[in-house]
Formats: structure tokens, C-alpha cells, sequence
């Protein structure tokens, strides 16, 4: 394998059923608190968060997490000219609707996301109270029977269940069948709860449109872009960051050997779950499924820094969706946008989870 002299060969057993990546993220983990034991202020090994994969988390935990969104949907919004903006939850669908262009398909991607989650971690503590770890979705756990997974399952401890089934609906990307809801989640947490701004479509984005959340999972398209196979494969057949954030956005990049990767991990994940807001590109961080999502792309990138670190500290691409418009290229002290929910940082300050600049998590294997 080319990423590291340090990683095992595994078999194609061992890569499909998660142990291959569960020793890589266990490598990634000791790597990265092997530095934070070195640190003699900042990110202390003492001081760092330890994210946990959804099924990991405790009930408390899972419990509180969500009544920590549902927390964000009952403060005041901090945009004081948007119409559709009814609160601090609304403000994450502001926010990535603005910088959907300048932060996907480029080089900002996986550190501007990552900073993102954890505004949102930095919220949920300071607005609401939760001090519990923040979660990830292992995807790959769930294909194929998306609504037993924990996360969506409609139990007292999940994100709400599925959507009603609607009839002769579409699946929300091409070359996938349809999945088994499409309309208002049926039970569970934020079934009664709304979304205020977007579609996309509509003729303002930004105004006032409450309307129930949706969901469509669909095990179809966990099967074909986000399964353990998938996941591992990113990580194993990716040797610099031009790769690795390509193929996790399926640009139809070529890896090591030749290497494919389909439509990507980053697709796979987002229309495993879709429906309303969730396949709404810009607005999709409205589903609250979205940052376990994110969570787990960010884990990806953590493992994979982490798997040759010395290497892997760097950023490729232009600072535009695509370089359109054209663009330079961008550099590690250009900063990120976060305003009015975070002060902006720099792309360099989101480089190091444990850095302390403000980063301080590593992720745990499951």
C-alpha cells in the first residue's frame, strides 16, 4: 500500500468487514496522541475531546446531543437581516448557503468543514449546555439496513426516524434506486420540528418557508459509495491531499494503482440519508444528520494525516468551487469564513485536530 511503510497489508476480508480501518484509525489515534503527550500548553493530552462513533456514545450523550440541536432551535438567530432565520439552528443553513461555493471542490473543503463541526461542538457547549462528546456515523455500519441504524432508527436515542414512504419518488442522485421514505420523518426526535429557509430552488433561498424535515435513506446508495470497503479504500489508495480530497468528493479521480473511487464517500453519505433538507446542497446542513456525516469525513481526514503526519500537513486547489470562477491557488494563511457564528481562522489553524489553535479532539476508533 502506498500511504505509509507503517501500514499493514490487509485482506480484502479484513478491508470489507471494518477491521482494516479500525486498525488504521487506531494507528491515527496514538499517533496523534502520541503528539499531544509532547505539548506542554494548548492541547495537552489531558485536555483533549474524544470523539466517539454514534453507537459508542452513551444514551445520556446521545440524548443530550440532541436535545442540544433542538436547544440551537429555540435561540435567537445571530443574522439580524435574513428572513428566514428564526434561530441559532438557522444560522448553520445561512452560513453554508454562503460559503457553499467557496468550500466544496477545493481546497478549503475538509478544513473549512472541520473548523464548521466544530463551531457548531462550540455551540452546543456555550448555548445550550452539552458537554458530551461530539459524535460520527461510521456509514458503512448501517448500508443496508439504514433505518435500524441507531442514528435514524426514530428511537428516543437517535435523530428521528425515516420519512413517509411516498410512491413513485426518485432517488436524489442518478444511477441509484429510490429509498424507502421521501416524506416527513415519521417518529422520533424532530419529528415535530421545522425547517424555515431553502430549497435552493426556490425564487429566495433565504426566506421564510417552514415546512416539515424529510428523509429518504437509502441502503442503495450506502451499498454503492459509502461502505467500509469504500471508506477503507479512500484511506489505503490516496498518497497526497490532491487524491484523498478528490476521491473522497468523487471527481472521478485515479489513485494509487489505478485506483477508483465511484461517486465518493462525501455523496455516498450525504444521499444515504437525503430527503429535505439532506439533498439540498446548500442547505443540507440543516438536517441534523449532517455533522455526523461531516464527523465521519473529518475522521477520514484525521486517520489519514495521521498515517504519514510529517507528509501530510497540506492543501491543494484553488479557493472556488471547481477554480470557477478562476482563482489562485489557495494558501495555508488564507483565512476561512465563519462570521457571525465564529471568528474566522486561518486554513493552517484547522490543519492539526490536536494543535490547540483552538483544535483539541482525536477520534476514536469503533
Amino acid at each position: 500500500m502506498a500511504v505509509s511503510a507503517v501500514i499493514p497489508t490487509f485482506t480484502q476480508a479484513q478491508i470489507d468487514s471494518g477491521e482494516a480501518i479500525r486498525q488504521l484509525g487506531k494507528i491515527a489515534y496514538d499517533t496523534a496522541m502520541a503528539r499531544a503527550a509532547k505539548a506542554t500548553s494548548g492541547c495537552t493530552k489531558d485536555k483533549i475531546k474524544i470523539r466517539k462513533e454514534w453507537r459508542n456514545m452513551t444514551l445520556a450523550d446521545r440524548k443530550g446531543f440532541q436535545e442540544g440541536i433542538q436547544c440551537l432551535m429555540q435561540k435567537p438567530s445571530r443574522y439580524n437581516n435574513i428572513a428566514g432565520a428564526k434561530s441559532a439552528w438557522d444560522d448553520y443553513g445561512v452560513l453554508h448557503y454562503y460559503q457553499t461555493p467557496f468550500v466544496h471542490n477545493n481546497a478549503p473543503f475538509l478544513l473549512w468543514h472541520r473548523h464548521y463541526n466544530w463551531v457548531l461542538e462550540e455551540d452546543l457547549r456555550n448555548l445550550c449546555g452539552y458537554t458530551g462528546t461530539f459524535p460520527y456515523w461510521e456509514w458503512g455500519l448501517d448500508c443496508g439496513a439504514m433505518d435500524k441504524s441507531p442514528v435514524f432508527d426514530g428511537s428516543e436515542y437517535s435523530l428521528g426516524g425515516n420519512g413517509e414512504f411516498v410512491k413513485n419518488h426518485r432517488a436524489a442522485i442518478g444511477g441509484a434506486k429510490p429509498g424507502t421514505g421521501g416524506g416527513c420523518l415519521k417518529k422520533g426526535p424532530f419529528s415535530n420540528f421545522t425547517i424555515n429557509m431553502g430549497p435552493l430552488s426556490a425564487r429566495n433561498p433565504l426566506a421564510y418557508n417552514p415546512r416539515c424535515i424529510k428523509r429518504d435513506l437509502n441502503d442503495d446508495v450506502c451499498n454503492k459509495w459509502a461502505t467500509l470497503r469504500n471508506t477503507t479504500e479512500v484511506l489505503l489508495w490516496t498518497s497526497t491531499i490532491a487524491v484523498f480530497q478528490s476521491a473522497v468528493q468523487g471527481e472521478g479521480v485515479r489513485g494509487d494503482g489505478g485506483k477508483t473511487f465511484g461517486q465518493g464517500v462525501h455523496i455516498g453519505g450525504h444521499y444515504s440519508i437525503s430527503g429535505d433538507p439532506g439533498s439540498d446542497f446548500y442547505f443540507s446542513s440543516l438536517e441534523p444528520g449532517f455533522y455526523l456525516h461531516h464527523g465521519n469525513i473529518d475522521r477520514l481526514h484525521f486517520i489519514w494525516q495521521n498515517l504519514d503526519w510529517e507528509k501530510r500537513q497540506t492543501i491543494s486547489g484553488t479557493n472556488t468551487m471547481y477554480n470557477m470562477p478562476p482563482s489562485p491557488n489557495a494558501v495555508l494563511s488564507d483565512n476561512m469564513g465563519f462570521e457571525p457564528l465564529n471568528r474566522n481562522i486561518t486554513i493552517k489553524d484547522a490543519m492539526d485536530t490536536v494543535g490547540g489553535t483552538p483544535l483539541c479532539y482525536v477520534y476514536e476508533p469503533w
